[in-house]
């Protein structure tokens, strides 16, 4: 589902990775709108395919194209123009485009762009709101040129934004993607335990570079605590160490298929390549797409995709893998044309000798083949050719021909040729859209029985005419017999594609003609409705006149009211069609299936008539399925207006509440509304009610980081209240990051310190979100920076185990204090002892003051909890750069030594040896550390302490050892950890 153009203007995170900066200056210039086009531009890997992707996905994007470097094809003027023109024949269902050869598209593109969109868009009806399409990567210089032509032929009303290296034209609108605060937090997201600054210059503001080093660290591939490699050549370098040997034949023959195969594929070709057993094939393959790839580790079937800078990293080194895909392609049972093709593509590009390959070639059909135009590239065609594919000698386009109305064109044409009868079907609807009288003669009286067959099941040149206004085709068809009333699978009939573009002469031409009035398509949708949602009221007005049914209702139980009032429009024409719906007896207390009402549609919409259809229905606080009243719907929507109507003058019920005990005022506050906020308030809203949730308007109004919003809705009582799950709104600010709205609200109150029912506060949920601004600005409040949870656990602990360990720093540098213990007496040292966290450790070292020798209630150091764990990296940081002393004992008595003894791993007793610990300590019980390591049944450690000791050990061996601090305490940690979840705090789908 596409989300609305508005996502992620108050900061909301995208997919984890925050592009708010960009994202601001997007909507700052797509509702300006001072120039048709913007160029995002930005150094290689700053994250400009991956921003285009998100605007890709908001409602107003009517098409996306995303050109890759490795796939030529995808750069080519066909391929934009027809990936832009399908996308947007599937955004505007009663747009119909001809399918235009390649050999046409490349020959004559001005031309066919003139008629394959320009034309086309022309009639179509423009949107209520201006809409815009993406082409990313825009390098080349024939791409550049398109997207001018682009911009000089489609409507005003479809923008056009386009990413690129540099900028391509001085006279566009700029957006440079570059290192801002949005990277920053990308960084600490992805890399915690890294030095944000390092990192920054490392990676020279590639935000692939971070994204691909997070990924080599999560898996283990590559250490936390490593310097981060300068340039992006060299991280890559580092994580391809921990690629399997195969890696690069792997790439290669990904990128040599020419198609991305899918992952079956690829193991199927690899095996002539890569001499290893397919077990261990399969295993690199998952290995390298779980590392460097873009798709699920778990599903053979889908595509093995990697950036295209892995296959730079690579080489080229091709011709083995073109022999490797040309067998594939040869041993492949059934063999489409497509495959054929393939086929010779990798053989003409291999060091197959060319004899054989035209055998092969000949051997699989290629001399059946006919060729319309060349295939992939010249070497390939030349070698079909050569195994006896014929290349027809004209190039001729009959849907062009039918677009221009050439009648003498088109008769050559079929001298020469039989046309494939879809052809002649879609350059029949294109005629017929372009008003080619003489052309659509020609074709009916040569191909009578297309004249009502529909394309793709749905159009027919009847509905073609008709949704172009074009009356002489419209005259002409119905002369010839076709039916006013076909349709195709859609059930959309002439009448309704007239209607809908508000062709009010093909609209009468068609009702006098005998079209049925009240035809329903398959949504049950009348004509009269399509008039209506496009505000046409001289249509409205003339469908009325032939007796259509003014209250029928569609599948949704909207009627031809409801679709005029959800379009939307405060035009004078969107009035005076609803006035029409009115007078001709439209009943506004129908309810759709939402169970709302016309007053709900106008009050959402802010609708003019708000007045009009309130008279007609004078109930002003009538509710829907949900419970919500046309003033929660218009406080919802920020309209003033509406919202002024309904409460002063008809006189609606300001403290109403819908399902959720959500009033009119919380609605508004939800929605970050704050000219509504003031007036409701104004006229005696209570800002004091609390909703379900025990939420009052400001714990939701709190969520947008606007100061006006919440002043209105600020006294001692709102401040302090609490919702079911005890917080208080400076809770929600603060974990919502939204710093000024804190600020203000610190001014009124001093409860920042209090926690809610699970013993957070709003220091701790500001931390566990990693909004360090936050803990700068409350620091001087605070007076408790121990932040214990309900199972007694320090808050730095929780961010320590988190890996948000640059939160942690800011945390204990404003008076946080590192020996706070848990329930067990351990400290942060022990706790990233347990976890292995050399980086954790590093700032804690960095910091300064922290007791790496602090013990915890069993009397276990640091030390002791990182060799029970058999975590040698941190135990060798703790050894050597912190100094702590080996021969420490825990109230057992036992040493490190004697527990790595115990767990008998020789790297960690020997790494205490080297660093001065005492074979000959005894425990409370007497024993040696060779003693539990022979009680343990540790024989090769027995041995390595008898070749130290020169002894067989002590005497008096008892038969218990010591018991790990980590057996039950560690899940506790964890579970302190899981437990640090914001609440949801509202449902969206009551919006």
């Amino acid at each position: 589902m596409r989300q609305p153009l508005s996502h992620g203007a108050h900061g909301a995170p995208l997919d984890g990775a925050p592009r708010n900066v960009a994202m601001s200056k997007f909507l700052e210039w797509f509702q300006q709108a001072n120039s048709r086009r913007l160029e995002i531009i930005g150094k290689e890997h700053s994250g400009k395919t991956w921003f285009a992707r998100k605007l890709s996905e908001v409602s107003e994007c009517v098409a996306s194209h995303f050109c890759s470097h490795d796939e030529p094809q995808s750069s080519e003027p066909p391929t934009v123009i027809r990936s832009l023109g399908e996308q947007l024949m599937r955004r505007f269902p009663n747009l119909v485009l001809p399918r235009l050869t390649t050999v046409t598209l490349l020959e004559d593109t001005v031309s066919a762009l003139d008629h394959f969109l320009r034309l086309p868009l022309e009639t179509m009806p423009s949107t209520s709101k201006p809409v815009f399409l993406v082409i990313d990567s825009v390098e080349d210089e024939e791409t550049q040129v398109l997207v001018e032509m682009l911009v000089e032929i489609l409507p005003p009303w479809i923008q056009i934004v386009t990413t690129s290296r540099d900028r391509t034209n001085s006279e566009t609108e700029l957006l440079e993607l570059h290192i801002d605060s949005d990277f920053d937090k990308f960084i600490r997201l992805k890399l915690p335990h890294c030095h944000v600054e390092e990192v920054r210059e490392a990676s020279d503001g590639s935000w692939f570079y971070v994204e691909q080093l997070a990924r080599a660290v999560e898996l283990g591939m590559v250490p936390s605590d490593m310097v981060p490699p300068i340039g992006v050549e060299k991280m890559m370098h580092l994580v391809a160490r921990s690629l399997p040997r195969s890696f690069a034949d792997i790439v290669r023959l990904a990128k040599t298929s020419r198609n991305r195969p899918t992952r079956q594929q690829l193991l199927a070709v690899s095996q002539m390549l890569v001499s290893r057993d397919i077990s261990v094939l399969e295993k690199d393959i998952r290995i390298i797409t779980s590392l460097i790839g873009t798709a699920s580790s778990e599903n053979p079937s889908e595509i093995f995709h990697v950036p295209d800078i892995w296959f730079q990293l690579i080489g080229e080194e091709n011709f083995r893998c073109h022999t490797a895909w040309a067998e594939h392609y040869k041993t492949k049972r059934r063999k489409s044309a497509q495959d054929i093709c393939e086929l010779a593509y990798h053989l003409s590009h291999s060091t197959t000798n060319p004899l054989n390959a035209v055998k092969t070639l000949q051997s699989v059909g290629a001399g059946n083949l006919v060729l319309r135009c060349h295939v992939i590239d010249l070497p390939t065609t030349a070698l079909l050719k050569s195994a006896g594919a014929r290349m027809e000698e004209n190039n001729y386009d009959v849907v062009y021909a039918c677009s221009v109305g050439d009648v003498s064109y088109l008769d050559a044409i079929l001298r020469e040729m039989k046309p494939v009868p879809m052809d002649i079907c879609f350059g029949l609807l294109t005629a017929a859209a372009r008003g080619n009288i003489e052309m659509c003669r020609f074709l009916a009286d040569h191909f009578p029985h297309l004249v009502a067959s529909s394309c793709c099941g749905e159009w027919n040149a009847l509905r073609s005419a008709a949704c172009y206004g074009q009356l002489e085709i419209l005259h002409l068809l119905l002369e010839k017999g076709v039916d006013v009333d076909e349709c195709g699978h859609s059930d959309r009939t002439a009448l309704r594609a007239a209607a809908w573009s508000g062709q009010l002469a093909a609209v009468q031409l068609l009702l006098q003609t005998g079209a049925e009035v009240d035809r329903r398509d398959s949504e049950q949708r009348t004509a009269l409705m399509a008039a209506a949602f496009m505000c046409h009221k001289d249509v409205v007005s003339v469908i009325i006149q032939y007796g259509a049914d003014v209250n029928a209702i569609d599948k949704s139980g909207a009627t031809a009211l409801h679709l005029n009032l959800s379009n939307g429009s405060k035009q004078e024409e969107n009035s005076e069609t609803t006035k029409l719906l009115l007078e001709h007896n439209a009943d506004c207390k129908i309810e759709d299936a939402n169970g709302r009402v016309a007053l709900h549609l106008a009050a959402y919409h802010g609708d003019p008539c708000l007045q009009l259809i309130l008279e007609k229905h004078p109930i002003v606080d009538v509710m829907d399925n949900m419970g919500q009243t046309p003033l929660m719907l218009a406080a919802s929507q920020g309209q003033l207006e509406a919202v002024q109507f309904l409460t002063k003058t008809a006189k609606a019920d300001v403290d109403a509440i819908d399902n959720n005990g959500r009033t009119a005022l919380q609605w508004a506050a939800i929605n970050g509304h704050p000219e509504v906020v003031e007036f409701l308030c104004s006229v005696g809203s209570d800002e004091g009610h609390k909703d379900n949730d025990g939420a009052v308007a400001l714990h939701y109004a709190v969520t947008h980081d606007h100061v006006e919003l919440v002043k209105h809705l600020t006294n001692q009582h709102t401040v302090e209240a609490k919702d079911r799950y005890g917080q208080h709104p400076m809770m929600i600010a603060a974990a919502n990051g939204n710093l000024k709205v804190l600020e203000y609200l610190m001014g009124i109150s001093d409860i920042i310190n209090q926690p809610d029912h699970e013993g957070r506060t709003a220091l701790s949920l500001a931390s566990m979100a990693a909004h360090t601004s936050i803990i700068d600005l409350i620091s001087p409040r605070i007076t408790d920076w121990s932040q214990r949870d309900h199972d007694g656990t320090p808050l730095a602990h929780t961010l320590i185990l988190s890996n948000l360990i640059f939160v942690a720093e800011v945390y204990l540098g404003h008076g946080a204090n590192s020996s706070d213990s848990d329930a067990h007496g351990r400290t942060c040292v022990h706790v990233v002892a347990s976890t292995n966290d050399v980086a954790a450790a590093k700032m804690l070292k960095r910091i300064g003051g922290v007791n790496f020798e602090a013990v915890d209630r069993g009397g276990r150091t640091a030390l002791m909890t990182a060799v029970w764990a058999k975590h040698v990296a941190i135990s060798v940081f703790l050894l050597d750069s912190c100094g702590v002393d080996p021969n420490r004992t825990d109230r057992q008595g036992a040493t490190a030594l004697s527990i790595a003894a115990q767990i008998g791993d020789r790297d960690l007793v020997n790494l205490l040896l080297k660093f001065g610990a005492e074979p000959e300590i005894k425990d409370s019980m007497g024993r040696t550390a060779m003693d539990v390591a022979m009680i343990s049944g540790n024989e090769p450690i027995v041995s390595l302490l008898q070749s130290v000791n020169g002894s067989s050990g002590s005497s008096g061996i008892g038969s218990s050892v010591p018991n790990s601090p980590l057996d039950a305490s560690k899940q506790r940690i964890l579970k302190a950890t899981s437990s640090l979840r914001m609440p949801h705090r509202i449902d969206n789908n009551n919006h």
